[in-house]
Formats: C-alpha cells, structure tokens, sequence
C-alpha cells in the first residue's frame, strides 16, 4: 500500500500519519477510494482542511471536469 510506502520513506518525525485518496476516472466510470496505513486508528484532516469531501462529491467534481474537458475538446475539433 502506497500510504505505507510514504510513511517509511517521506514522513518527517512529528507529522500525523498519511492519509490516501485515489482518484480514477475513464470514459464510463469514476472511482475515488481513501484509504489509511496499517494500525491507524485516528485520522486528524483537521489540522490540514476545515473541510474533506465526501466520496461522492469527488466523483461529482472529476465528473464534471471531464465534462468540461470534453466540451473543451469538441470545440477544439470543429
């Protein structure tokens, strides 16, 4: 697991433990998964952000982006 990775290798002594987000998307589908290392049982975004979004509105957000894209991209090719 990659926030494993990060931990052993990047963490500075003193910092909170890693969090993950994974954000996919292709043509049809849009996954976002969060994901913690082994053995984390407190999670303290708060410090970092007032304010995580829910699974939900980030597939909403990318979603949309790749609408954007997409219209962005149809006018290119006109």
């Amino acid at each position: 697991m990659y926030v494993n990775y990060y931990k052993k290798t990047q963490m500075i002594e003193g910092e909170n433990e890693p969090i993950g987000i994974v954000l996919c998307a292709d043509k049809d589908n849009t996954v976002v998964e969060m994901t913690l290392g082994d053995d984390v049982k407190n999670v303290y975004a708060s410090k970092y952000l007032t304010y995580l979004p829910s699974k939900e509105e980030l597939i909403k957000i990318i979603e949309d982006e790749k609408e954007l894209f997409q219209e962005l991209n149809a006018k290119e090719e006109e």
